[in-house]
């Protein structure tokens, strides 16, 4: 069952940088911190004084830290 991880609040293991942005925002890539996170999640992001959400299509984490991820995402608005 997909999560939905709220990165709104960017701190301290808990946060992403955009890497690349492709087809006018509907797709990213982006590197970030912070453990749980499985293809198929959801991650809410601040978007200036909203939000937006996007789903993981993949997503690798890496050996060092352990908590540090890449993935490749697509916009999915919310219902």
């Amino acid at each position: 069952m997909a999560q939905t991880h709220d990165y709104t609040d960017r701190g301290w293991g808990h946060n992403y940088e955009i890497t690349s942005i492709q087809n006018d925002g509907l797709n990213l890539n982006m590197s970030g911190w912070g453990l749980g996170i499985k293809k198929g999640d959801f991650i809410i992001l601040k978007n200036g004084s909203d939000t937006t959400r996007y789903c993981f299509d993949d997503i690798s984490y890496y050996n060092n830290p352990h908590d540090m991820w890449n993935g490749s995402l697509t916009f999915k608005p919310r219902d």
